[in-house]
């Protein structure tokens, strides 16, 4: 989101709705209705014609706005999951327009930036990939638009963490000598 953006969004919305002649009294309020309207139409086309929407379940994560059009990926509820190195869940995308209409057929490319500590598995046709966990740590995955321009982006992060014990390891120290006994104390008087 921009200001010039809102500014130019309200230039254009009084342009076409204000008459150039000037308003009187009883079309001031009627013209202010269809201004903010028009507005908000104007600065939506203006702000891009797609965003990523990424979620895991329920969940949804930001993404920085990139330069030109296109808005973030929306941000539903808390922006990371915590899974065990025995465990997996799947991300998946879903893109929309501006008019929140579905756009499909993009070619979406996945990568993680910590593959010791979770694996990312893409679908065949890339909307969906399972995240699986390997050893503890945190790792951020990232899921690509490189059809449009500039490039739609949309990350979560995961932390992975041991799963709870399967078995106990012993480990015997080398030999040592106790520590002497403390002194007996002293005899009391009768």
């Amino acid at each position: 989101m921009t200001a010039e953006n809102r500014i130019l969004a309200l230039q254009l919305a009084i342009q076409t709705v204000a008459p150039e002649g000037g308003l009187t009294g009883d079309q001031a309020a009627a013209v202010f209705v269809s201004v903010t309207a028009g507005a908000t139409a104007y600065y939506r086309w203006l702000e891009g014609p797609a965003f990523l929407l990424l979620t895991i379940s329920q969940l949804t994560f930001p993404q920085d706005a990139p330069d030109g059009p296109g808005v973030p990926t929306v941000m539903k509820g808390n922006a990371m999951a915590q899974i065990t190195d025995l465990q997996q869940f799947t991300a998946s995308v879903g893109e929309v327009d501006s008019r929140n209409q579905p756009v499909t057929g993009d070619n979406l490319t996945w990568t993680i930036d910590q593959p010791a500590v979770a694996t990312v598995t893409p679908a065949a046709d890339g909307y969906s990939a399972v995240i699986a966990g390997q050893s503890d740590g945190t790792a951020t995955y990232t899921v690509t638009d490189n059809t449009v321009t500039p490039p739609l982006t949309g990350s979560g992060t995961v932390t992975v963490v041991s799963s709870a014990a399967t078995s106990l390891v012993v480990a015997e120290g080398a030999p040592e000598d106790q520590p002497p006994a403390p002194p007996a104390p002293a005899p009391t008087g009768s």
